[in-house]
């Protein structure tokens, strides 16, 4: 990921420098480019009595994407990209998990299995996704060198990976520890979907060369999570079942782009 921000920012810097030589001119109707996006994002459980939210992370995608104008203020939006997602989640009640060779144990636990035994506190998401955005941009006429825009997306996310920073304790005990990086793609949801409401501006560099600025929230549709849990148990009255979860992902997310 942090190659692929390097070469995003080395890509916009390039297109910004070449492209101030002439101003304004009339919008083509096909337009492409590439956007970077930083952003900050969190979880929001929705059974508040066995989860909290705990804070939100810093991530970062990258997009190639495209647009249609079917008239000068109006336009079609669609791409392909790299994003993350992520937030850290308190765990309130008596939830555990077993873990063998630094990897979770998936339930039921074989009978033959020897493996640590360990009470989550807190856990720190860390998610990859494929991103697929639909979205309508209604923006102005030009003024001076620049449009203004507000635009709402449709947003898929298809899932490629998910590690996680656990805070547990061993079972039984009181002793404290870390269990980092642990591969809990298989507990994650295959899509995730949610919708970006943002405004911004289009900066015109040359014809319909603009660099491109938008910040927006996100909301979450989806759960990203499985309803009910690979390898998390919650304990409650002496009774274990396997813990059922529903989160969302929602977030504040920065767009800088450049359209050609």
């Amino acid at each position: 990921m942090k190659k692929v921000f390097t070469i995003s920012m080395l890509f916009l810097f390039s297109a910004a420098v070449f492209g101030q030589d002439a101003k304004g001119g009339d919008i083509k109707n096909f337009r492409f480019g590439v956007t970077t996006l930083p952003s900050i994002m969190w979880y929001k459980p929705d059974d508040l009595k066995k989860f909290e939210s705990r804070g939100a992370a810093f991530r970062f995608g990258v997009l190639i994407n495209a647009e249609y104008s079917f008239s000068g203020n109006f336009a079609m939006g669609f791409g392909i990209g790299l994003g993350s997602g992520g937030g850290k989640i308190n765990f309130l009640d008596s939830t555990h998990y077993f873990v063998k060779d630094d990897e979770i144990v998936e339930y039921p636990v074989p009978t033959d299995t020897v493996s640590q035994h360990f009470m989550l506190s807190t856990r720190t998401y860390k998610s990859s996704y494929y991103t697929i955005p639909i979205s309508l941009k209604m923006r102005t006429g030009e003024i001076g060198y620049m449009r203004y825009f507000v635009e709402p997306r449709f947003n898929i996310g298809i899932k490629n990976k998910v590690r996680a920073d656990d805070d547990v304790v061993v079972w039984g005990e009181t002793t404290a520890l870390k269990q980092e990086n642990l591969d809990i793609t298989k507990d994650m949801a295959p899509i995730k979907m949610s919708v970006t409401i943002s405004g911004g501006g289009e900066y015109y560099l040359s014809g319909s060369t603009a660099f491109v600025f938008a910040i927006g929230y996100d909301y979450g549709l989806s759960n990203v999570a499985h309803k009910t849990s690979d390898n998390l148990l919650r304990t409650k009255d002496g009774d274990t079942k396997v813990l059922e979860q529903k989160l969302a992902q929602n977030g504040l997310i920065i767009s800088l782009g450049i359209l050609f």
